[in-house]
């Protein structure tokens, strides 16, 4: 099990989650500071500004469905959803996936500005193959992101900037798993800055509407 040290402001935002649905952030003690963020914005989001939590800031490289390397920055100028999750994953990650799918639909011709980013938390497993069928499955402009496993120190950093606890449970062989991480999204502005907090049980319309802030 990896061990990081949540931010005070996310504490009970970004929980491990057994891949179930997180509890909507209004029903957590961090949404008093949230709100007091969220009035210091002329942007208001469905869900939580986390712009003063430290979240991300640097960038990062992993691997496409075709095995090439892909940079956060390469996205700058676009608002971008990361989604982390992985393939074998029952329920909370196709059902994320199927939200953002739709909400960029209700976009319309702004979701061209939008570039959602499928990080797996089980590369073993994942393959670049794997990530690229899966992820274009939803959505064909949707990227799957990877890592050869040899190089878990990459894909443990990427984990560690965004507060993602992730723990293998075990299974009925070896390649028979699942894995607990936490199921909340984040949202980046066009300047590669984390912006939004989105928690599982967001609607389309809740994302689409955050997005729409940070496109206009």
């Amino acid at each position: 099990m990896y061990r990081f040290k949540l931010f005070s402001i996310l504490g009970t935002l970004i929980g491990l989650c057994a891949c179930q649905p997180q509890a909507s952030h209004s029903d957590t003690p961090a949404s008093a500071a949230v709100a007091s963020t969220e009035a210091a914005h002329k942007l208001m989001f469905e869900g939580s500004d986390v712009q003063q939590a430290g979240l991300g800031g640097s960038d990062f490289t992993l691997l496409n469905g075709q095995g090439q390397p892909v940079k956060l920055s390469d996205f700058k100028g676009k608002v971008v959803a990361l989604v982390f999750g992985y393939t074998h994953c029952p329920d909370v990650c196709p059902t994320t996936l199927l939200t953002y799918a739709e909400a960029l639909q209700q976009l319309g011709e702004k979701a061209r500005d939008v570039q959602v980013l499928f990080i797996t938390v089980d590369p073993a497993r994942d393959t670049t193959t794997v990530m690229e069928n899966y992820a274009t499955a939803f959505n064909p402009d949707f990227i799957g992101l990877t890592i050869d496993p040899a190089h878990m120190d990459a894909l443990n950093a990427v984990l560690k900037q965004y507060q993602i606890n992730v723990r293998k449970t075990a299974g009925t062989s070896a390649r028979d798993y699942l894995i607990d991480h936490s199921t909340g999204t984040y949202l980046l502005n066009r300047q590669g800055q984390v912006v939004v907090y989105e928690p599982h049980s967001q609607s389309a319309t809740q994302l689409s509407h955050d997005m729409k802030q940070l496109l206009n």
